[in-house]
């Protein structure tokens, strides 16, 4: 099968540091090329190979810029499709519009939400596509017609499981963002008596900074540790020497990589109780999920009690590339009317 893939030009595919969506890309790829699978990739410069590589590059703040690289884009993507038998994109939709005009399979792969009359829009813009969320609950009110459930991908060949952590922390990782919580740990390490290694990097987002610099700095001492963003050859480590992997999302998150990711390391997972977070966690088998804070402090004193090895077997059995690229290719196939 010939696929062309589409990820969004702002970071390379696999990403060097954060960025889940990409990180999901390079592993969808590489298992498909691993397969004998054609895999063209149209991805931002600095992407890695799996077939071919098409690099595309972000447009930059001028809009004349903007309007010229989504016109160029087309282009590309028309030329790329060429010779394709299905279309798979990851990334944002509005570079996409030419393709949609096509007859050529598409399967549409979202990570960040969207609003729900943009969805209902794509549903009703042609047949032979595929909407893909990455839980249930991100597509929760939506008709079920042509959308499809795929978790994302977790490579746990390249994280060791560990038995027993080396260190005495738990630990956050992700943007440094209210909405990941952020400051929720650092209430709830700081209640359960624990030290909080916080991994992760200061939001470039409107307010972002400023977050960081009255909510989240003045906490930074002995107890709580900030050791700034970690990359892919850091996180095993960072993630298995950890007793628990602290998740207090303050919206709804339509995955969690990280917590797969926590899962693949044999380190479980306290959650808070929202988005994703019921279908990727087992309550009582590889991590808690909670309503409060009070909640959260009390299930990271109890987070002995559960089995590392469970939560290994969970990320192998549910969210492995193998397992996920065998549902991938039931919707190419579906998608491509076979």
């Amino acid at each position: 099968m010939r696929v062309t893939f589409i990820a969004d030009p702002g970071l390379p595919v696999p990403p060097l540091g954060y960025g889940g969506a990409e990180r999901n890309a390079a592993l969808i790829c590489a298992e498909l090329a691993r397969r004998g699978h054609q895999v063209r990739l149209l991805a931002g410069p600095g992407s890695s190979n799996y077939g071919e590589l098409w690099p595309h590059r972000a447009p930059d703040a001028t809009f004349p810029s903007r309007a010229y690289r989504k016109i160029l884009f087309q282009l590309l993507s028309l030329r790329a499709m060429v010779d394709t038998d299905v279309v798979h994109n990851i990334g944002r939709i509005d570079y996409l519009w030419s393709l949609f005009r096509t007859r050529t399979p598409i399967v549409l792969t979202f990570q960040n939400h969207t609003t729900r009359q943009e969805l209902l829009s794509l549903a009703m813009r042609r047949d032979r596509l595929a909407l893909v969320s990455p839980s249930d609950s991100y597509r929760q009110g939506l008709p079920p017609d042509r959308w499809w459930t795929v978790y994302n991908a977790v490579d746990a060949e390249r994280i060791p499981y560990r038995a027993q952590p080396a260190g005495d922390y738990v630990a956050f990782l992700g943007r440094l963002t209210a909405n990941k919580g952020v400051h929720v740990a650092i209430q709830v390490a700081k209640a359960a008596g624990l030290p909080l290694r916080i991994a992760g990097n200061v939001s470039r987002e409107s307010g972002g900074e400023e977050f960081f610099e009255r909510v989240v700095r003045p906490q930074l001492g002995q107890q709580i540790e900030w050791i700034g963003e970690i990359n892919d050859e850091q996180k095993p480590d960072f993630l298995g020497n950890a007793r628990a992997l602290l998740f207090p999302i303050q919206w709804e998150e339509p995955f969690g990589m990280v917590v797969a990711e926590s899962m693949a390391a044999g380190t479980p997972v306290v959650a808070m109780r929202r988005g994703a977070m019921p279908e990727v966690i087992e309550h009582g088998r590889n991590g808690f999920l909670c309503d409060t804070i009070d909640e959260m402090v009390a299930a990271t004193r109890r987070i002995d009690e559960l089995d590392r090895a469970d939560c290994r077997r969970t990320c192998e059995e549910r969210f492995s590339p193998r397992v996920i690229v065998d549902r991938y290719l039931d919707i190419y196939g579906t998608v491509m009317g076979q």
